[in-house]
């Protein structure tokens, strides 16, 4: 298997794992056959899509989110999640300023999921540090982080 096979595997898992959590907790995946741009969810119901188009990159080329989660109370007009897995050093991290740019150009709530332990640790400190200075980017974590914010009630209805 190639490096960027074995790349594209462990991400999905990653992707996986996010899926997964998002029906336990009650979203159910909506096929997306259509660009979204400010969505209002109109039909004050938990759900998710993935690999949805979200317009054009900085460098005009289109842009897709890993998940776009929409919930009435807390995301109705949506949460972007990405998903990046570096297991093993490699080019990862040297994409984070073209996210983090194609985040501030979005302006739409994003959560940045990180995990493998592969990234350079300056990489990873940058981009933890974009949280505090763009107000969309709601959080850049790993898998536990992820898991302990979502116990804490994170894309859960406010009244259980």
């Amino acid at each position: 298997m190639t490096d960027g096979s074995k790349a594209n595997k462990t991400g999905k898992a990653l992707e996986r794992f996010v899926e997964t959590t998002l029906q336990d907790l009650g979203y159910t995946h909506q096929h997306n056959s259509r660009k979204i741009q400010n969505e209002k969810n109109e039909t004050k119901t938990r759900y998710y899509m993935k690999q949805v188009k979200l317009g054009k990159t900085i460098y005009d080329t289109n842009r897709k989110a890993d998940f776009i989660v929409f919930h009435p109370e807390l995301f109705p007009d949506s949460l972007i999640i990405e998903c990046k897995w570096q297991q093993t050093p490699g080019s990862v991290d040297e994409k984070y300023p073209f996210l983090i740019e194609n985040i501030k150009q979005a302006r739409l709530p994003t959560i940045i999921l990180i995990d493998g332990g592969g990234y350079k640790s300056g990489a990873l400190e940058w981009l933890m540090q974009q949280e505090k200075k763009i107000d969309c980017l709601q959080g850049v974590w790993d898998m536990k982080e992820f898991r302990k914010r979502l116990n804490n009630g994170l894309l859960r209805d406010k009244v259980q």
